[in-house]
């Protein structure tokens, strides 16, 4: 009896690990894929961005609403913030809302391409 609590013990906590594996994928993810709209549209304009990072959260199946991406730029500098909650069962039928949050910016050098910043 000792042995198969051990083991549903042990499979839930592998169960939430790897479902919070998954989220953090996934954040990580969106994150490079916002540095890399960033870096890469220094030219484009800020709405275009914005959709580029939306359209990438929605291939990851991450819950990011329009109003919660911010893309600004100050001269030669470009800035993307994003923020989004996303519920993870970390067990079977709990959810926790867990709140994700990142600001990228990339700094375009004329005539050199785009100089990244974290």
């Amino acid at each position: 009896m000792k042995t198969i609590i051990k083991i549903l013990i042990a499979a839930a906590v592998i169960n939430a690990v790897a479902r919070g594996f998954l989220a953090a994928s996934s954040y990580y993810e969106l994150k490079d894929d916002t540095q890399q709209a960033v870096t890469f549209g220094g030219e484009s304009p800020t709405d275009q961005i914005q959709n580029q990072i939306l359209e990438s959260a929605e291939k990851l199946n991450l819950p990011v609403d329009p109003d919660s991406v911010e893309v600004t730029r100050a001269g030669l500098r470009t800035t993307a913030a994003v923020e989004y909650t996303q519920p993870v069962e970390f067990f079977p039928n709990y959810t926790y809302p867990v709140d994700f949050r990142f600001t990228v910016e990339a700094l375009v050098v004329q005539g050199a391409g785009a100089v990244v910043r974290h």
